[in-house]
């Protein structure tokens, strides 16, 4: 893979997008939970670190490739055709997902929410599209339509063939445009904390039933099952990529994860 053909979407879109595409509120799709926001004790919160060295660092061909990785922008302003230009040599359809503007505000700031276990539902940073949920009426009652998990299969193929060493690379040369970006939104936090919690929380996520009942007591589907339907949103997005697709997700994740 040529090397700097992977940019600042590489970073943002590597790390993240794999999240925003689970969180996808199409309005295609019935399958969609009402906004869910958790409230905390800022007192709780963790300190406002950024890790200085990384694991990737220590890898013996290290200060090559990073030699290699261009520089950020000079300005997060006027950034967006740069960064869409490097999705494109990347991947043409991750490319043509990147439509809306403000591009990297738009993806620190989704990140900030998923941390906190809150659903992004404005501004979104990708345009998406997917058929819709269905069901599958059974003597049980219903199930989920196995052919739903295959919408998410062109997501997963896409995020995951990014090296998750490369990604690594590329992060901590980016790390302080994207920590001044993320502090521009006034946000208390550091975004190298958010993105690392919001990691661990996806690989916490365990697999559920591949027939696990729905019901549908007014417009959205709901899990039959209270605990399956009171987790956290995060989880219940992981559990409708499939069971295949969540653990190829979930092993680059850890990939990842062993590099940052």
């Amino acid at each position: 893979m040529n090397w700097k053909a992977l940019s600042a979407v590489a970073v943002i879109v590597g790390i993240a997008a794999f999240v925003w595409f689970v969180l996808d509120r199409s309005a295609t799709s019935e399958f969609n939970d009402e906004v869910m926001a958790t409230v905390t004790d800022d007192s709780a919160k963790p300190e406002k670190t950024v890790k200085e060295t990384l694991a990737v660092e220590s890898e013996a061909d290290y200060s090559e490739k990073a030699a290699e990785v261009p520089e950020p922008p000079a300005a997060v302003n006027g950034s967006d055709e740069q960064l869409r230009a490097a999705a494109a040599k990347l991947s043409a359809p991750l490319a043509g997902w990147l439509q809306p503007a403000e591009q990297v505000r738009k993806w620190v700031s989704a990140i900030d929410q998923l941390a906190t276990y809150r659903l992004p539902t404005k501004h979104l940073p990708i345009v998406y599209s997917k058929e819709p949920f269905l069901v599958i009426k059974t003597e049980e009652g219903l199930v989920n339509d196995p052919g739903n998990y295959k919408r998410w299969d062109g997501m997963i193929s896409t995020v995951t063939a990014a090296e998750p060493k490369s990604l690594a690379i590329f992060y901590k040369k980016w790390s302080p445009f994207l920590e001044g970006t993320y502090n521009e939104l006034g946000n208390p936090q550091s975004f190298d904390n958010q993105l690392r919690t919001m990691i661990e929380h996806l690989l916490m996520v365990e697999p559920i039933p591949e027939n696990a009942a729905f019901k549908r007591p007014k417009v959205l589907y709901e899990y039959v099952d209270p605990v399956l339907e009171n987790a956290d949103p995060l989880s219940k997005w992981m559990w409708r990529l499939g069971p295949d697709n969540m653990k190829k997700l979930q092993d680059w994740l850890r990939e990842l994860q062993s590099y940052l």
